[in-house]
C-alpha cells in the first residue's frame, strides 16, 4: 500500500507497447522486460502469500488470515530508472516497491511503494517502515483518470532525489530533493490482513536518458561507486558495506584525532561546490565533513569541519556540537536525530560562503571572509574524519558549482 517524468520519443513509447510480454535483452526503445510473460525468473518471494503465472500476468493472491505482507522481490537492486507496468486490482491493498531494502521484520520490505487499490489514492506514495505517506494524489484527478477494476497504467520515474509517479499517462505525484534511499528493489505487495488478488504484467525497465538525468539530478555525481574507495585515500579501516555505505570500523586499540592519515580523504580537490550526503553514528559518536583541505596530512590546520557529534537532545549547543563548523560557527537550532538514526548534510561552499543544512533545516549561513577561517584556501580536498569510532556515510554526492574543474586535481 500505502518518482517529473518526461515523455521518451515516440519510438520508446511505441517500444514499451509492441513489447507485450515478449522476452528481449532490450527492446529498440531501451526498455528491458523484468517479466517474460511465463515464469518468475529474476524474481523471488518473501513468505506471506501466494504468486504465479497465469494468462501472462503475475498473479498475487493472499488469505485475510495472513498477516503478513506478502512481497515479490526483484532479485537485482536498481537506482535511477523509468519502470512501467499494467495492474488489476481485484481485491485487497497492493503497491509497487521501488528502492526499498530487505529487513528482519512482518513486513519484510522497507522503502517507497507507488500506492496500487481501487482507492483515490492509488498512484500516490507511501514509505513503509519510515515516513509514511510522502505524497497523496488529488482524488478529482484520480476519479477521472483511474479505472476500478480494470487494467491500468503506472510508470516511476526515479533520478536521484526526483521521483514521479504516472497513472494512465498523466502525473498523480511529484517530489524533490526526497532524503530517502537511493538505491534498492523493486517488489510487488499483498497487503496483510485482508483478502488479496492482484495482477501485473508488461512490466518493463529503461535507463533515464541524458536530458531526464540533467532535468531530474541537478548535475549531482556520486562520490562513491557503491562497490570500493576509488578516488578516495586513506590508511584507516574504511570499508564499503554490502548496501553501498561507507563505514569506519576502528580496529582494536585505534584512537586520537589527529591520525589524518586515516580519515578518508579524496584524491582530488574541490573548489566551489554543494555536497549533499547522510550520515549515522552510534552513541558518543564523533567524526566530521572536512572541506577545502589544503594538506592532508594537516585537516585542522588547513581545512575547515562540520561537525558530526552525538549531541541529540543538547539545549545550548557550540561551534562544537553537531552541525556546527568547529571553532566558528554555532549552529542556529539542533536538529542532529539520536544515535543510531540516519541524519542528512546539505553543505554549500561557494566562495567565501559557507552553508550548513542539517535534516532540511539551515543552521549555518557563514562568510568565511569574516570569520577565523580567513586564509583558509579556496578548494581543496574533502575528508570524514576518522575519531575511531564507528560512523556510516551513505549517498555521498556533490554538484561543482563552476564549469571549469579545479587545475589542481592532485592524482
Amino acid at each position: 500500500m500505502h518518482c517529473q517524468y518526461i515523455h521518451a520519443l515516440a519510438v520508446t513509447i511505441l517500444a514499451f507497447a509492441a513489447a507485450g510480454n515478449t522476452v528481449a535483452a532490450e527492446t529498440p526503445g531501451g526498455s528491458t522486460p523484468l517479466f517474460d510473460g511465463k515464469t518468475l525468473k529474476g524474481w523471488h518471494a518473501l513468505p506471506g502469500g501466494s504468486w504465479q503465472v497465469k494468462d501472462g500476468a503475475i498473479v498475487g493472491t493472499s488469505a485475510k488470515a495472513e498477516r503478513r505482507h506478502g512481497l515479490l522481490v526483484s532479485d537485482k537492486e536498481y537506482a535511477d530508472f523509468v519502470v512501467r507496468f499494467k495492474f488489476r486490482v481485484v481485491k485487497g491493498n497492493s503497491g509497487f516497491y521501488f528502492r526499498s531494502e530487505k529487513v528482519q521484520r512482518q513486513v519484510g520490505l522497507h522503502g517507497f511503494q507507488a500506492e496500487v487499490e481501487n482507492s483515490q489514492q492509488v498512484a500516490g506514495l507511501y514509505e513503509t517502515g519510515g515516513r509514511g505517506w510522502v505524497s497523496q494524489p488529488d482524488p478529482k484527478v484520480i476519479k477521472g483518470l483511474y479505472k476500478p477494476g480494470e487494467w491500468n497504467e503506472m510508470s516511476i520515474t526515479a533520478i536521484g532525489r526526483n521521483v514521479v509517479v504516472r497513472l494512465n499517462g498523466t502525473k498523480t505525484v511529484e517530489i524533490k530533493n526526497d532524503p530517502g534511499r537511493l538505491k534498492g528493489h523493486l517488489a510487488m505487495q499483498l497487503h496483510g490482513g485482508m483478502d488479496m488478488e492482484v495482477m501485473f504484467k508488461g512490466i518493463e525497465l529503461r535507463s533515464p536518458t541524458a536530458a531526464e538525468k540533467a532535468a531530474g539530478d541537478d548535475g549531482f555525481t556520486p562520490m562513491f561507486n557503491g562497490k570500493d574507495l576509488t578516488g578516495w585515500q586513506t590508511t584507516g579501516n574504511w570499508v564499503v558495506d554490502k548496501d553501498g555505505s561507507v563505514t569506519l570500523k576502528p580496529r582494536p586499540g585505534e584512537g586520537g584525532w589527529k591520525r589524518y592519515g586515516a580519515y578518508l580523504t579524496t584524491q582530488r580537490k574541490y573548489g566551489d561546490f554543494i555536497i549533499d550526503l547522510e550520515f549515522k553514528f552510534q552513541p558518543r559518536g564523533n567524526s566530521g565533513v572536512f572541506l577545502r583541505v589544503a594538506d592532508p596530512k594537516s585537516q585542522v590546520n588547513t581545512g575547515f569541519e562540520v561537525q558530526i557529534l552525538d549531541t541529540h537532545g543538547k539545549k545550548k549547543v557550540t561551534a562544537h556540537d553537531c552541525g556546527g563548523i568547529i571553532g566558528t560557527a554555532i549552529p542556529s537550532k539542533n536538529m542532529v536525530k539520536p544515535a543510531g538514526q540516519w541524519n542528512r548534510y546539505t553543505i554549500t561552499c561557494k566562495g567565501s560562503s559557507v552553508k550548513v543544512v542539517l535534516n532540511g533545516e539551515q543552521i549555518v549561513d557563514l562568510d568565511l571572509s569574516k570569520s577565523g577561517l580567513k586564509d583558509r584556501p579556496p578548494s581543496g580536498h574533502i575528508g570524514f574524519q576518522d575519531e575511531a569510532k564507528p560512523v556510516w556515510y551513505r549517498n555521498v554526492r556533490i554538484k561543482e558549482l563552476t564549469d571549469e574543474k579545479e587545475s589542481n586535481t592532485d592524482h
